[in-house]
């Protein structure tokens, strides 16, 4: 690279920098507290490169609930209280709802034309209306007989070959949900729609997390050439864009050509395009990156990591797992499987399912919120741009809120009058005016799959060679969607009867 072009872009950098600090000083309400800065870097070298919501909590314990953070020229607001999560981004989501810009994310990837990344405004809020409009709790109907079918053939899949439980999750979460969103049946977990997902999914897992890639917080690093040492990460980034568009063009190209042929199954997509006949380039492109996030990112992941962690939780807490089966038991009469109508009768099986999605969520750090204008908070002054991380999982491992945090412990949201407060899922899913539109979904599958497993299944530790119990492994993994990094269990039908109903059931449903 020419010498005379990098001290260019030392020099704007380094005045930009100096801009920035004497504009805060200037102003007459502090920043918010936070660990010390060195000048220019800001709190790079602190900056945690794993678990970062577990750094966070630390801080907040040092320096309170809203924590101030810099990394060069960025401002991070990180947010570990719940009060304060919902004065800001509840009551005040009117300015911090924007999604900050992702210099690699956003601009060279280009997630920021998804609803995930998408900027605040009259596209984002037409996305979300496209999803909300197809998933709802008025299209029951249509919704919960898919995941009743997907789930039969799930059990069976389980009865048969319990060992590779986590690609049979795989299989269930994709089946549903392709066959909601684009009205294809996954018949295999390596279903080349499953396969493209899972690529993306990863890839923007390691996108979005905070502090790893320089150039988020060095932008003119993207416009240095690729023969320049040390810019290898370019052309991974060129096939991570590859791989998202075709994620966003390809499985719509398939369904608009079924309905030209007339052979297209019913599915949001399909009703998208009829309704829309004839879109122009900018209505289809959103019709395009809607439907896509419905299988993509948050709801396929999430659920996957919300399933694992269910099955890893009743290997630890059998106490838990007879306390579910007996109201199930109670509920349920003998010769059939639990079903949407029972839940109303399920408080515990409730109760449980907010102790999964607590206990370690699939979401610990929730995705950033960008402030659209000038801020003050308790006497702190908040900057435009900044960017405004919700640490979930400091609040709900907060113990004023949930006593002995690191417990599963369903009765906690269950008192005497069985009233259910609080209720974590609102720190599960997102927050204010991007909660995750897929939520819906994810907690009837959840629902349905907790009922249906425990009502003809016991989930016990998987025992050794010498016929010991195996101490099971509890460890997750980093990145803006956390999982189990493994799953071991033992999975045994609960009686005769258990494995009538699992077999006749599947085979009823037709796909066996």
């Amino acid at each position: 690279m020419d010498p005379p072009f990098i001290s260019v872009c030392l020099c704007v950098f380094l005045v930009s920098i100096v801009a920035l600090q004497l504009g805060r000083r200037l102003h007459r309400f502090p920043m918010p507290p936070g660990p010390r800065r060195v000048p220019i870097i800001g709190n790079a070298l602190q900056m945690p490169r794993e678990r970062e919501w577990v750094k966070f909590a630390e801080w907040a314990k040092a320096y309170g609930g809203i924590v101030h953070l810099s990394v060069f020229s960025t401002h991070f607001i990180v947010l570990s209280d719940a009060g304060i999560i919902s004065e800001l981004l509840e009551k005040r989501s009117a300015i911090y709802s924007d999604r900050p810009y992702f210099p690699l994310a956003s601009g060279l990837i280009g997630y920021d034309k998804f609803i995930i990344l998408e900027p605040y405004g009259p596209r984002l809020r037409e996305g979300r209306k496209l999803i909300l409009n197809n998933i709802n709790t008025r299209n029951a109907a249509i919704l919960h007989p898919v995941q009743v079918s997907k789930m039969l053939l799930f059990l069976r899949k389980l009865f048969e070959d319990s060992g590779h439980l986590r690609l049979h999750v795989r299989w269930l979460v994709a089946a549903v949900i392709f066959k909601i969103s684009h009205g294809r049946d996954i018949q295999d977990p390596d279903d080349a729609f499953v396969k493209l997902v899972e690529t993306t999914n990863e890839d923007f897992a390691l996108s979005v997390r905070p502090f790893v890639y320089l150039v988020d917080s060095l932008p003119f690093l993207k416009y240095v050439p690729e023969w320049v040492p040390g810019t290898g990460w370019k052309s991974v980034i060129r096939e991570r864009r590859r791989m998202l568009h075709k994620l966003r063009d390809y499985p719509y190209e398939v369904v608009k050509q079924q309905l030209a042929q007339g052979t297209a199954q019913p599915s949001v997509t399909a009703s998208l395009i009829e309704e829309n006949p004839n879109p122009d380039p900018e209505e289809e492109e959103l019709q395009k990156t809607s439907t896509s996030i419905l299988y993509s990112v948050l709801t396929n992941s999430q659920s996957v990591s919300a399933i694992e962690s269910f099955f890893l939780i009743m290997t630890l807490y059998p106490e838990v797992q007879n306390k579910a089966q007996a109201e199930l038991d109670s509920v349920v009469e003998a010769g059939r499987l639990p079903d949407y109508g029972d839940r109303d009768k399920l408080p515990y099986i409730d109760a449980l399912i907010k102790e999964v999605l607590r206990w370690n969520p699939v979401l610990p750090l929730a995705l950033p919120h960008s402030l659209m204008e000038d801020d003050t908070y308790r006497g702190y002054h908040i900057p435009k741009g900044a960017t405004v991380l919700a640490n979930s999982w400091a609040v709900m491992h907060d113990p004023a809120l949930y006593p002995d945090p690191f417990e599963v412990k369903p009765e906690r949201y269950l008192s005497d009058q069985g009233a259910l407060n609080p209720d974590p899922r609102q720190f599960a899913f997102g927050y204010g005016r991007r909660v995750c539109p897929g939520q819906l979904l994810a907690e009837d599958t959840l629902f349905l799959l907790i009922a249906s497993v425990l009502s003809t299944m016991n989930i016990t530790k998987p025992i050794g060679s010498d016929g010991l119990p195996i101490d099971v492994n509890v460890e997750y993994t980093s990145g803006a969607i956390s999982h189990p990094t493994s799953v071991q269990c033992n999975v045994t039908v609960r009686s005769a009867e258990s494995e009538r109903l699992i077999l006749t059931n599947a085979s009823r449903d037709g796909e066996a």
